[in-house]
């Protein structure tokens, strides 16, 4: 059974605050920051792909291809031109 994206960001929410969710070549990215008490986000992005663990729960898991982590980085940044101040 396929959980909502925001089930899984439920388990994170702790450590992490999402900003959004882009979709590259049919899989679902999601945008996080470490979390903070402040508005501002000014630190890591960090980009995870929901993925199928062995038990066939979903999951989420970091993306350690530099081009996949260029091109979604790039997505959103154009997504969200108008809401955040990009410094790279």
């Amino acid at each position: 059974m396929k959980e909502d994206p925001k089930d899984l960001i439920e388990e994170v929410e702790e450590d992490f605050e999402l900003l959004d969710t882009v979709e590259y070549k049919g899989e679902l990215y999601f945008m996080l920051v470490p979390a903070s008490d402040s508005d501002e986000v000014d630190g890591e992005v960090f980009i995870m792909k929901r993925v199928a663990a062995e038990d066939g729960e979903e999951m989420l898991e970091a993306v350690e291809d530099d081009s996949i982590f260029d091109e979604v980085y790039n997505i959103f940044k154009e997504n969200n031109k108008d809401e955040f101040e990009f410094l790279d």
